[in-house]
């Protein structure tokens, strides 16, 4: 019986050594020259590796596999080899584009990109490498049509296809399938806790709708981040970035020091099992939001020029912004708080004040800066780390488990500039999948605590003095020297010092006091704290098949998907549930209960591509998807798109109507007691205003009623309606076309329109500081609050683009886009009607951009017309040399932001980035010296955000790979 099993075993064995087969090669271009990082994968199947710094992979395959190899590089055709032999060669040949190139994006499935139907931009790791950029989300903004808001050095927004904002909801960023939104604030965090820049393997974006195979919110757009699989990219990355930025800075007498670390480690243990784990580090001083000058803001008396002979329309902005403090007694910094006119930091006195001098008359505090603020010396960190394991279970079935953390301090601008000292998110995933289906869960839960530093600067002025004996302090000694700096001085005088012991005293207490409860320390008077916290989860669940070879005829995909919002901030930003006798709902440990989300869909798509003749077919494309938010109406979102395919040419069309659930926080959102801030459109969170008592009115009707242009009644009647939050809708077109002509130049250009309706935006209303009180309205005595709504109003959305790349020949190419967004818009009233500018003209489809119409309100488009980008670029201009040169630039755009920011032309920027590369293949390193902002020509992509001045850096990257 032993010998029998000794024999068994041996055979075992003997089957195994037969049904493994090891091939090696080494993979060259067309002069001979290897390539390091190409892929190298066996052909229908989940089995692949890439090469090393010396082009060589080594890639084992079972036996029964048949030896046919796809090997890819950017830059270089792919092409498929037939493994004949265990030593073989592959030479690939040079083209602009990887027209070849596979996305997964468009359909959820895997397709080429040039057949993709709709805008598909993908940029690999290999790219992100070459690029100019300093960081994967810099190197985005070289994408046609992708605008980007700097916020932070660690924090960058991504938008398109208008609507720029800070916080941007109306598009989605996936993470290995994970939405990388905050579960609360609801906007993505991917600068700040996505995956190192080592782990990364590609980036898509689809611009323009995408909600019938994402769901609801990706109204805008959809952005994948895919991290490298350890199976297919084992052995050990690390890199390290060392720099300046700062140069030059007001804020700073000298350059301030930057690094960047980063470890990947993946480890093939056998064919069944691999685990990996990377880390990075960044390290530096921030840009500086420090941009003093007076504010531009609608809240200023006379903000626009108007023509009297046409009823006072509005021709262009009038407000000529003063920096004299002594000239101009309303001088409210852009980056300086607590002076601010709107936000608690202004006294209006009344007509009928004792000095003339000062009837009617704004006067402004002294407000502190953004560095003062926040007492760090504009210190920035960020620490990112993922640690997975995967398993597979057959040749094409693979289990996956991973951890993804993201931790850092960092600065938001919604409706006020508010500061995350310490941001911490996780996210838990397990998901199995297969060329044929996936089945994901993931949980992500977050720590986010921070303060507004608008009302934490309001707050500190008011404990120093209150603003009612502060106006009067000022008055008094304004009557005898007539000088409004000496009358602020005389009123500032003991006023906490920035950097004092006072100061930070005073200021760690309303910062560190969450904003529900009064302050617990002497002289304070009740006032209450500035903190808020968003320690929200979410749950998600999906999961897709691919019914294809079931179907037999066409392609069919269908998915279900399912998530749970957990709200969590112990009333400081959401409100807490009550029972039917309006006490709070209580948890098990005695805590009060805040709201949960329930949302769920389902999607099917299905598709053909059709021959019709020798080098011409189409594929067309039907899609359709249910959601359904536990607050809102379930809808339909349903895409119809085909593919024409003529050779190289590849002409697409498409079309999509989506709906688009408001972020939890434009949901639910609550403003502190008594200050300002932003309120959801929910009917809860409308009574936790209490905007049913205490009606709240639209900051430009409030106008037209203390300029006497409508009644007391009229105004009355204007007051907006809590109960009729709804979904925000969009219908949306799209053409395009893709080619690649003689190996050479490759075209890729589109056009799409779009058009909303029930727009969802945060507008400016007035809520009297008395219950009731119109005339509280008239004297100043309101708090402003940045309520979510639907409007009325049709708004368009048109834009194009065109995106060429050249091989100049001997590996350089020029490459360069071109993109222009016009939105436009009908104004209707809440009853429908079409509004009228003040000259008496119905506003049909105008640009929001144009004064007579930004008059009458705030429509938040906050997007550049025009905006290209070029670039020059050669990975090898000798064999260990490379370098990439790009200049961007973008035009002006109107900016309406936030209750404090302001309404402004912001003008027009450019940028220089560029880097040149040398390569160390025996040390399997890369250096690296670039610059972003080379010229270092400060600009800001946003009114109030950080002045972004040049970065200056060297980096060294180690590529030791080691294979099966």
């Amino acid at each position: 019986m032993k010998s029998k099993l000794i024999t068994l075993l041996l055979l075992f064995c003997s089957f195994l050594t037969f049904a493994q087969t090891t091939i090696k090669g080494t993979v060259y271009d067309e002069n001979n020259e290897t390539l390091p990082g190409a892929t190298v994968r066996l052909k229908n199947a989940e089995i692949g590796t890439v090469t090393d710094n010396l082009g060589k992979f080594t890639l084992t395959v079972s036996g029964r596999d048949q030896k046919t190899l796809v090997v890819s590089y950017i830059g270089f055709r792919s092409q498929e080899v037939v493994a004949v032999s265990n030593e073989i060669e592959v030479r690939l040949t040079q083209q602009v584009l990887s027209s070849d190139e596979v996305v997964i994006s468009a359909s959820r499935v895997e397709e080429e990109l040039v057949k993709a139907a709709v805008t598909v931009e993908k940029i690999s790791s290999r790219q992100l490498q070459q690029s100019s950029a300093a960081t994967p989300y810099d190197a985005l903004g070289n994408m046609k049509g992708v605008d980007i808001l700097t916020q932070s050095l660690s924090f960058k927004s991504v938008n398109m296809r208008g609507f720029g904002a800070n916080n941007n909801n109306r598009f989605v960023q996936h993470t290995d399938g994970m939405d990388n939104r905050s579960p609360g604030l609801g906007f993505g965090f991917g600068s700040v806790a996505g995956i190192a820049d080592l782990d990364i393997q590609s980036i898509e974006i689809v611009p323009g709708a995408s909600s019938a195979l994402y769901g609801p919110d990706a109204l805008q757009g959809l952005m994948l981040t895919k991290s490298k699989n350890p199976f297919n990219t084992p052995g050990l990355s690390a890199q390290v970035k060392a720099g300046f930025n700062n140069v030059g800075s007001a804020s700073f007498s000298n350059p301030t020091p930057y690094t960047d670390i980063a470890v990947r480690y993946a480890h093939v243990i056998n064919d069944k099992f691999a685990i990996k784990a990377s880390v990075q580090r960044l390290d530096g001083t921030d840009f500086v939001a420090n941009d003093y000058n007076d504010r531009s803001t609608r809240a200023r008396t006379g903000f626009w020029k108007t023509d009297a002979a046409k009823g006072n329309v509005a021709t262009e902005v009038g407000y000529v912004p003063n920096n004299n403090t002594n000239t101009n007694t309303q001088y409210d910094g852009v980056n300086i708080y607590g002076d601010d006119i709107n936000g608690g930091g202004a006294f209006t006195y009344p007509a009928t004040f004792t000095n003339p001098a000062l009837q009617s008359k704004t006067v402004t505090r002294k407000g502190y800066t953004e560095l003062e603020m926040l007492n760090n010396n504009g210190k920035v960190t960020n620490t990112r780390a993922n640690v997975s394991m995967h398993y597979k279970i057959t040749k094409t079935i693979e289990a996956q488990v991973g951890w993804y953390y993201g931790q850092g301090n960092l600065i938001r601008t919604a409706g006020f500039r508010e500061y995350f000292p310490d941001y911490k998110r996780n996210q838990f995933r397990a998901e199995i999948s297969s060329d044929k289906f996936f089945v994901r869960g993931y949980m992500t839960s977050q720590n986010a605590e921070g303060f507004n530093l608008g009302q934490t600067a309001a707050g500190i002025n008011n404990a120093f003095k209150p603003i009612g004996k502060w106006k009067d302090d000022f008055a008094t000694n304004y009557a005898t020297t007539n000088n409004v700096d000496a009358a602020r001085a005389f009123a500032d005088n003991g006023r906490y010092v920035p950097g004092s012991a006072e100061f930070n005293r005073v200021r760690d207490l309303f910062s560190n006091t969450w904003n529900t409860d009064t302050i617990a320390a002497p002289g304070f008077k009740g006032l209450k704290g500035n903190r808020f916290r968003d320690n929200s989860k979410m749950y998600h669940g999906e999961g897709m098949y691919n019914l294809s070879s079931l179907v037999g005829f066409a392609d069919l995909l269908v998915g279900a998907s399912v998530r749970q919002y957990q709200l969590e901030s112990g009333g400081t930003s959401f409100p807490f549930v009550k029972n039917a006798d309006g006490t709070f709902k209580k948890q098990s440990d005695g805590s009060n209960t805040e709201y949960t989300i329930l949302e769920y869909g389902t999607y099917a798509l299905l598709t053909k591509e059709i021959k019709i003749v020798d080098k011409l077919s189409i594929k067309p494309t039907i899609a359709v998807r249910y959601d359904k938010n536990e607050y809102f109406k379930g809808g339909f979102t349903p895409r119809a798109s085909a593919v024409l395919n003529y050779g190289s040419h590849n002409l697409r069309a498409s079309w999509q109507s989506a709906f688009r659930n408001p972020s939890p926080s434009q949901l639910l959102n609550i403003p502190p007691a008594g200050k300002g801030g932003e309120v959801g459109g929910s009917k809860v969170s409308a009574e936790a205003a209490g905007m049913f008592t205490n009606p709240v009115y639209l900051e430009n009707d409030v106008k037209d009623f203390v300029a006497g242009k409508i009644t007391e009644a009229d105004l009355k009647g204007k007051a907006y309606d809590p109960n009729k939050f709804t979904t925000e809708k969009i219908k949306t077109w799209e053409l395009g076309y893709k080619t690649l002509i003689g190996n050479k130049l490759f075209v890729d250009a589109f056009y799409f329109q779009s058009q909303y309706s029930d727009f969802i935006a945060a507008q400016n209303h007035y809520q009297p500081n008395t219950v009731g009180s119109i005339a509280d309205l008239k004297s100043g005595a309101f708090r402003s609050l940045q309520v979510n709504f639907n409007n009325s109003n049709q708004i368009f959305v048109n834009g194009y683009g065109i995106g060429l790349e050249y091989a100049i020949g001997k590996g350089y190419t020029i490459s360069g886009n071109f993109a222009n967004q016009v939105g436009t818009i009908t104004l209707k009233d809440s009853q429908g009607n079409i509004r009228k500018d003040n000259a008496g003209n119905e506003i049909v489809k105008r640009k929001m951009s144009n004064p007579e119409v930004s008059q009458l309100g705030r429509n938040f488009f906050i997007s550049p017309e025009n905006r290209f980008n070029i670039s020059i670029a050669n990975p090898k201009v000798t064999k260990n040399i490379g370098f990439n040169v790009t200049y961007r630039w973008t035009d002006k755009m109107w900016v309406e932001q936030g209750t404090t920011a302001g309404d402004i032309m912001l003008p027009s920027w450019s940028s220089l980035d560029a880097q040149v590369s040398y390569l160390l293949p025996k040390m399997h390193t890369n250096i690296r010296l670039g610059a972003t902002n080379l010229l270092n020509k400060y600009y800001s992509q946003g009114y109030g955000l950080a002045q972004i001045g040049g970065l200056y850096y060297v980096g060294i990257t180690y590529d030791g790979l080691s294979y099966k």
